[in-house]
Protein backbone atom coordinates (compact mmCIF):
# COMPACT_ATOMS: atom_id res chain seq x y z
CA UNK A 1 0.00 0.00 0.00
CA UNK A 2 1.51 3.48 -1.27
CA UNK A 3 0.17 5.39 1.02
CA UNK A 4 1.66 8.52 -0.80
CA UNK A 5 -0.61 7.99 -3.98
CA UNK A 6 -3.69 7.09 -1.36
CA UNK A 7 -2.95 10.45 0.71
CA UNK A 8 -2.40 12.70 -2.87
CA UNK A 9 -5.77 11.27 -4.30
CA UNK A 10 -7.58 12.38 -1.32
CA UNK A 11 -7.10 9.88 1.39
CA UNK A 12 -6.16 10.77 4.74
CA UNK A 13 -4.29 7.44 5.05
CA UNK A 14 -3.26 7.79 8.67
CA UNK A 15 -6.86 8.19 9.86
CA UNK A 16 -7.68 5.73 7.89
CA UNK A 17 -5.58 3.24 9.59
CA UNK A 18 -6.29 4.40 12.89
CA UNK A 19 -9.90 3.72 12.07
CA UNK A 20 -8.81 -0.06 10.71
CA UNK A 21 -6.46 -0.36 14.57
CA UNK A 22 -3.48 0.23 12.24
CA UNK A 23 -4.34 -2.76 9.93
CA UNK A 24 -3.55 -2.53 5.98
CA UNK A 25 -4.54 -5.90 5.59
CA UNK A 26 -8.28 -4.52 6.82
CA UNK A 27 -8.56 -1.01 4.86
CA UNK A 28 -7.08 -2.45 1.75
CA UNK A 29 -10.28 -4.97 1.79
CA UNK A 30 -12.14 -2.22 2.54
CA UNK A 31 -10.60 -0.45 -0.39
CA UNK A 32 -11.35 -3.42 -2.45
CA UNK A 33 -14.78 -3.60 -1.48
CA UNK A 34 -15.06 0.50 -1.85
CA UNK A 35 -13.99 -0.36 -5.95
CA UNK A 36 -16.96 -2.72 -6.79
CA UNK A 37 -19.26 -0.52 -5.05
CA UNK A 38 -21.97 1.61 -7.93
CA UNK A 39 -22.66 4.40 -5.70
CA UNK A 40 -21.32 6.66 -8.40
CA UNK A 41 -23.03 5.06 -10.70
CA UNK A 42 -26.17 5.69 -9.18
CA UNK A 43 -25.66 9.36 -8.09
CA UNK A 44 -24.73 10.15 -12.08
CA UNK A 45 -28.12 8.46 -13.29
CA UNK A 46 -30.12 10.21 -10.80
CA UNK A 47 -28.76 13.82 -11.72
CA UNK A 48 -29.37 12.42 -15.78
CA UNK A 49 -32.97 11.49 -14.95
CA UNK A 50 -33.23 14.68 -12.90
CA UNK A 51 -34.10 12.81 -9.80
CA UNK A 52 -33.63 14.63 -6.68
CA UNK A 53 -34.71 11.90 -4.17
CA UNK A 54 -32.34 9.36 -5.77
CA UNK A 55 -29.65 12.24 -5.95
CA UNK A 56 -29.31 12.42 -2.28
CA UNK A 57 -30.03 8.48 -1.68
CA UNK A 58 -26.86 8.18 -3.88
CA UNK A 59 -25.15 10.99 -2.65
CA UNK A 60 -25.59 10.07 1.06
CA UNK A 61 -23.95 6.61 0.90
CA UNK A 62 -21.03 7.87 -0.62
CA UNK A 63 -20.71 10.32 2.01
CA UNK A 64 -21.15 6.97 4.63
CA UNK A 65 -18.61 5.27 2.65
CA UNK A 66 -15.96 8.11 1.93
CA UNK A 67 -16.48 9.49 5.90
CA UNK A 68 -16.09 6.15 7.19
CA UNK A 69 -12.52 5.52 4.91
CA UNK A 70 -11.03 8.74 5.73
CA UNK A 71 -11.74 9.86 1.75
CA UNK A 72 -11.83 13.92 3.14
CA UNK A 73 -12.36 15.16 -0.56
CA UNK A 74 -15.44 12.77 -1.41
CA UNK A 75 -16.71 13.52 2.09
CA UNK A 76 -16.24 16.85 1.96
CA UNK A 77 -18.52 17.19 -1.66
CA UNK A 78 -20.95 14.78 -0.93
CA UNK A 79 -21.59 16.28 2.20
CA UNK A 80 -21.93 19.52 0.67
CA UNK A 81 -23.99 17.67 -2.55
CA UNK A 82 -26.37 16.33 0.73
CA UNK A 83 -27.14 19.74 2.06
CA UNK A 84 -27.96 21.29 -0.99
CA UNK A 85 -30.06 18.87 -1.60
CA UNK A 86 -31.67 18.89 1.80
CA UNK A 87 -32.26 22.79 1.27
CA UNK A 88 -34.12 21.95 -2.17
CA UNK A 89 -31.13 23.10 -4.61
CA UNK A 90 -31.30 20.76 -6.73
CA UNK A 91 -29.99 22.16 -9.91
CA UNK A 92 -26.61 23.20 -7.26
CA UNK A 93 -26.16 19.92 -6.42
CA UNK A 94 -26.83 18.08 -9.79
CA UNK A 95 -24.04 20.75 -10.77
CA UNK A 96 -21.57 18.87 -8.54
CA UNK A 97 -21.73 15.49 -9.67
CA UNK A 98 -18.83 16.05 -11.88
CA UNK A 99 -16.68 17.49 -9.28
CA UNK A 100 -17.71 14.68 -7.16
CA UNK A 101 -17.00 12.23 -10.51
CA UNK A 102 -13.48 13.95 -10.55
CA UNK A 103 -12.91 13.29 -7.16
CA UNK A 104 -14.23 9.78 -6.79
CA UNK A 105 -12.05 8.88 -10.09
CA UNK A 106 -8.96 10.08 -8.20
CA UNK A 107 -9.56 7.78 -5.34
CA UNK A 108 -10.31 5.02 -7.83
CA UNK A 109 -7.25 5.34 -9.53
CA UNK A 110 -5.08 5.42 -6.57
CA UNK A 111 -6.60 2.06 -5.14
CA UNK A 112 -5.63 0.97 -8.57
CA UNK A 113 -2.25 2.09 -8.68
CA UNK A 114 -1.59 0.66 -5.41
CA UNK A 115 -2.89 -2.80 -6.62
CA UNK A 116 -5.46 -3.27 -3.61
Amino acid sequence: MDRAILDAAGLDTADALDRMMGSEALLGRLLGTFLKEDTMEKLEAAAAADDPVAGLEAAHALKGVSGNLSMTRLYELTSRQCELIRADDWPAARAMVPEVAAAYQAIVDAINTCGL
